[in-house]
């Protein structure tokens, strides 16, 4: 079979878990040859091994159970970087990176900050893409899982920043009790309960429900975090991802609570959807 035959038929199967059948058959192809898209574009008429075309059928086998592409080929891109991912961790997304693209105007507008937290890092995709960035800012990660630390690590590893990036296991910023931090960044939990258990089988079956779902509605974890921040008197801004309007003003409320003076901005995603919250403090 040529790679045009399989492509097409690998496209008409998967037409039943997703919208994106042919972009998803390329993307397994390329995996399984070890070819980018151009390369199969340059030899549409070239024949598959038996071996490769068995070795891409149980790839396409894994898509058809819903499993997400991410996880299948074990690679993610963020912000023009390539993150090893796997079930430990929520696949990054697109909209996340408002996240880096904020904080680094945040830290340019401030001028002396020097420290940024990212909090619940995960695949370290955040943390990570902030220290191939900037320079001359210390940056620390906290998860609570040891498991998923050690994949961020890899990761920073693999991008060779691990040296600027200090990994801290515990909860939110307990790790960070006798360290001063600058900047908060985080993409905790925001789903509301209800969001998560009507989510599409990809995330429902495969993601973490730990790193998506955010109580009854979808702020457990943030009003959490920003509890702890109200302790500390060294955070000048904290940047947080949330899943829409109907989150801005119970988030605007909560930190107007802690901090009667701070400033609250909100960005939008390309959908136009509310996605980027900056509360500046200081």
């Amino acid at each position: 079979m040529t790679i045009k035959q399989a492509l097409k038929l690998a496209s008409g199967k998967l037409r039943k878990v997703t919208d994106n059948s042919w972009i998803d058959a390329e993307v397994l192809l390329c995996y399984t040859l070890k070819r980018n898209k151009s390369w199969l574009y340059t030899y549409p008429n070239k024949k598959l091994t038996p071996g490769q075309y068995q070795s891409f059928q149980k790839l396409i086998k894994h898509r058809l159970r819903h499993e997400p592409i991410a996880y299948i080929t074990q690679l993610k891109e963020f912000y023009g970087l390539d993150f090893y991912v796997d079930r430990r961790v929520m696949v990054p997304r697109p909209e996340t990176e408002l996240l880096i693209d904020e904080v680094i105007s945040l830290i340019t507008a401030l001028g002396n900050v020097v420290t940024v937290a990212d909090i619940g890092t995960g695949s370290g995709c955040i943390a990570i893409a902030l220290a191939k960035h900037l320079n001359k800012i210390k940056i620390y990660a906290t998860d609570i899982s040891s498991s998923i630390l050690r994949l961020a690590k890899k990761n920073a590893r693999k991008h060779k920043v691990l040296t600027e990036i200090t990994f801290l296991k515990g909860d939110l910023l307990h790790p960070l009790k006798n360290r001063k931090i600058g900047i908060i960044v985080a993409n905790l939990p925001y789903l509301a309960t209800k969001q998560w258990l009507s989510t599409k089988p990809d995330i429902k079956l495969y993601e973490p429900r730990e790193a998506l779902d955010g109580g009854k509605d979808g702020l457990d974890y943030i009003r959490e975090l920003l509890y702890q921040a109200s302790k500390r008197k060294d955070i000048k801004a904290i940047t947080l991802e949330i899943g829409g309007k109907r989150q801005t003003n119970k988030i605007k409320k909560i930190a107007k609570k802690y901090w009667s003076k701070c400033k609250t901005k909100i960005k939008k995603d390309l959908r136009g959807l509310d996605r980027v919250v900056i509360i500046s403090i200081a």
